[in-house]
């Protein structure tokens, strides 16, 4: 989770030819990424291990294992040794995470379906957190829009609140339509609220932690800009 790193080797151009495999959107959200994420990095205080381009060692040996290749060897083991270790996370290309946030996070959690810039934000939490995590912060800060509406705005017709287990259900995706299609609410106090749901998520972390005090700093200003 370290925003600490050297830049990515690769040019602007090869990232540009990358991204026009998948959806003008997607590209402009990764592309914003992979500004933020940067190069390798191991940092001994990194509680995911050595990390490139935002991918960290512990999600690369947990997910990387799929074969969507079709070859009989995971498609991240790319010294093709048989496990997948630090000399893979050296190895991983720009294309290589780029192909990773698509299918483990963009897909995984539907970013496509929520409007701009509901996606985006789940996507950035979800690279930088996990994605059970992202969906956490969306359920907590629905949630403060929907304790607003009712202490004070007085809407009755507000869903019930939510569990904030993670799970991207029926019940959040309708509590969502509604806090975003309500006229005091929508975007404008659903955006705010998923940013502080966000730093206090990482608040949490350092008060658990505090060996992560460090990154601190950092992660709020990424937290701040979030839905920008």
């Amino acid at each position: 989770m370290s925003n600490a790193a050297t830049p990515p080797p690769s040019g602007q151009d090869d990232i540009e030819i990358i991204v026009r495999a998948y959806s003008v959107r997607f590209g402009v959200a990764v592309r914003k990424l992979l500004r933020i994420e940067g190069g390798f990095v191991d940092d001994k205080l990194d509680r995911g291990g050595a990390t490139k381009y935002g991918i960290s060692l512990r999600f690369l040996a947990s997910e990387g294992a799929f074969d969507d290749d079709g070859d009989g060897k995971a498609d991240f083991d790319l010294d093709m040794d048989g496990d997948v270790t630090i000399d893979d996370i050296r190895l991983l290309t720009v294309s290589g995470a780029v192909y990773l946030y698509h299918r483990c996070f963009w897909q995984a959690l539907q970013c496509e379906r929520f409007p701009a810039p509901i996606g985006e934000m789940l996507f950035d939490q979800g690279v930088n957190g996990g994605r059970g995590s992202a969906v956490k912060l969306l359920q907590r800060a629905i949630n403060q829009c929907l304790m607003e509406a009712r202490a004070k705005m007085g809407a009755k017709d507000a869903p019930a609140m939510l569990k904030v287990d993670g799970g991207l259900g029926d019940l959040t995706r309708t509590a969502l339509g509604w806090v975003l299609r309500y006229p005091s609410l929508g975007r404008d106090a659903l955006v705010p609220a998923f940013r502080a749901a966000a730093r206090e998520r990482y608040r949490d972390i350092v008060t658990r932690y505090p060996s992560q005090q460090r990154f601190l700093k950092g992660w709020l200003a990424r937290a701040d800009e979030l839905g920008r």
